[in-house]
């Protein structure tokens, strides 16, 4: 026996007891266990035989049985890989589900007897705003100005681990308008803005008939949005409303906002930010399915039902995609409507970099074809 076959031998006989020591840890499973023992008792045999390696390999049209064992082990780093990206993202997804659980429950603890004192005056009482914050202190307090004075005064502001001045400008702003339903959701630490949207999701999903809502809105804090787009949303609704009433037309319980469609306006959008946009289109309709010219524009309008069917598990920006997947999965009917997105200097700075679209591409592919 050579000192490499030797050395071969101690790593085998040392992985054989890792194994097993997983496997008493309920570490790993019986199919694991099968798999991996399986492929050293082949390494071991393999090991003392060089000729039944390489007639093996030739089995498989190679002319080496060395390369045969490269392969398979690259195929088997692949899968632990997976395997292990997996577990942690399942941990993540966990944790964030922890803190989303904590911060609903202390607000809703904390608020209830306003919340079920506070009564409906105007038909935008019905409509609830989500907007969540990240070291948003330079605008989230006059992004709040302009949806107060528009009218609607029910928002839910999520604080998502902020170590600026944005959750002590949240709570200025709910004491300067005491006769608004201004409801703060901190997570003790930044999460994402999947993270976010998960748990304004959530607490309307869970509490909207004693904040007697009808209809939920996802609304951006750095200032890009126009509240004032809400009145083609409303009008968007009431016409459906009547069609239903006439038989018309589908019932449509989701409204998308679009900056591509005819009526819309961007104010210094930047020409790399328009060509990644259209090609996540493409995208969006090859991987899910699903028809939208904006996919990831964050203006939406759903009534409660439509908002019950949605379930968000991303930490960051793939959120978007989930919900773009679950439109087309249940069958949700929906229109797009025009707005008018102003890129600023500021917003540029806070969003999403260029470069994350790689990332976020990368990401769909794996949770399309990998995750379990």
């Amino acid at each position: 026996m050579s000192l490499f076959q030797f050395l071969l031998l101690a790593v085998i006989i040392l992985f054989a007891f890792l194994g097993y020591d997983a496997f008493r840890r309920k570490k790993l499973n019986g199919l694991h266990i099968f798999f991996f023992f399986g492929g050293i008792l082949l390494l071991t045999v393999f090991t003392l035989d060089n000729n039944l390696l390489n007639k093996f390999g030739q089995f498989f049209g190679l002319a080496r049985g060395a390369d045969l064992l490269v392969y398979i082990a690259v195929m088997s780093l692949s899968f632990l890989f997976i395997t292990l990206l997996n577990k942690h993202t399942k941990e993540k997804y966990h944790l964030t589900r922890l803190i989303s659980a904590l911060a609903i429950e202390q607000t809703y603890k904390e608020n209830t007897n306003i919340i079920k004192e506070y009564k409906n005056i105007t038909e935008k009482d019905k409509y609830i705003l989500n907007i969540r914050a990240y070291n948003e202190g330079e605008k989230i307090g006059e992004v709040i100005d302009e949806v107060i004075s528009a009218g609607f005064k029910k928002i839910i502001l999520i604080n998502d681990g902020s170590v600026d001045t944005t959750l002590q400008i949240l709570e200025q702003k709910q004491q300067q308008y005491p006769d608004c339903l201004l409801l703060i959701l901190s997570h003790n630490i930044n999460r994402g803005g999947g993270a976010a949207n998960q748990t304004g999701y959530t607490f309307v999903q869970k509490y909207a008939e004693a904040l007697q809502v009808e209809r939920f809105v996802g609304f951006d804090a750095d200032g890009q949005m126009d509240i004032a787009d809400m009145q083609y949303f409303m009008q968007a609704i009431e016409e459906n409303k009547n069609s239903e009433k006439q038989n018309q037309k589908k019932n449509i319980g989701l409204y998308l906002g679009s900056r591509f469609i005819e009526g819309a306006k961007v104010k210094n959008m930047p020409f790399t930010r328009r060509i990644i946009l259209k090609i996540s289109r493409i995208i969006t309709k090859c991987l899910y399915g699903t028809t939208i010219t904006d996919p990831h524009n964050g203006f939406r309008v759903m009534n409660i039902e439509v908002l019950r069917k949605f379930s968000i598990t991303a930490d960051g920006m793939h959120y978007a995609n989930e919900i773009n997947e679950q439109i087309h999965a249940k069958n949700i009917a929906y229109q797009e409507i025009p707005v008018h997105i102003r890129y600023t200097a500021y917003s540029l700075a806070k969003g999403q970099k260029n470069s994350n679209s790689i990332k976020l591409a990368i990401e769909m592919l794996y949770k399309k074809l990998f995750f379990r």
